[in-house]
């Protein structure tokens, strides 16, 4: 065990991970190049993959093939200019679970600015959990 005091500038790795399976929606949030680097406890849920399967991994993985490319083009576009925005505008937006069959979703979009650089948190929920929200 080291002598040296703990540097409490950073959050503590724990807590933050903590504090994002503690949100009841799924999040994940990808750094600059698309690759994951939270994938919440929800979005485990949701999608069927362990954390350790996507960190590191190109988001477009949790997309059906037919949309993967134009989504890289719209990734490289909300980079140029990161606002906080629901995703999709008009159209109905699907997601990929891990064992190949599509579903529904809705997806904000916040920049994010964290000390190892830029990085979009998505906010990820299933249409039909708004009838509760409601109630």
């Amino acid at each position: 065990m080291s002598d040296q005091p703990q540097d409490r500038s950073e959050p503590d790795r724990f807590a933050y991970t903590g504090l994002l399976d503690a949100i009841p929606d799924a999040i994940i949030i990808v750094d600059r190049a698309g690759r994951i680097v939270e994938f919440n406890a929800h979005a485990r849920m949701m999608f069927g993959y362990a954390r350790a399967e996507m960190v590191g991994q190109a988001v477009e993985r949790l997309l059906p093939d037919r949309y993967r490319d134009g989504h890289i083009e719209n990734r490289g576009r909300y980079a140029r200019s990161p606002h906080v925005r629901p995703m999709g505008g008009e159209q109905d937006l699907v997601a990929r679970h891990k064992d190949g069959h599509e579903f529904p979703v809705e997806i904000s979009l916040a920049p994010y600015q964290s000390p190892d650089g830029s990085l979009v948190v998505s906010t990820i929920r299933d249409p039909a959990d708004r009838r509760w929200s409601s109630a």
